[in-house]
């Protein structure tokens, strides 16, 4: 009984990090506005939106 009970903690455990891993591959989450690098009208290279200057902190 012990090892079914250990074997079902492992599986939802070991499919926690799965889903995880699979959202943060699609970029649903963790980004913080973060885009791809991209070249603004004035030539200048950029790596993050412009509503980004809000801090939290």
């Amino acid at each position: 009984m012990e090892t079914i009970i250990l074997i079902l903690i492992g599986a939802l455990a070991g499919g926690a990090v799965v889903n995880m891993m699979h959202v943060c591959k699609e970029g649903q989450g963790g980004s913080k506005g973060i885009t791809d690098e991209y070249i603004t009208k004035s030539g200048i290279k950029r790596t993050a939106k412009k509503d980004r200057e809000e801090y939290i902190v």
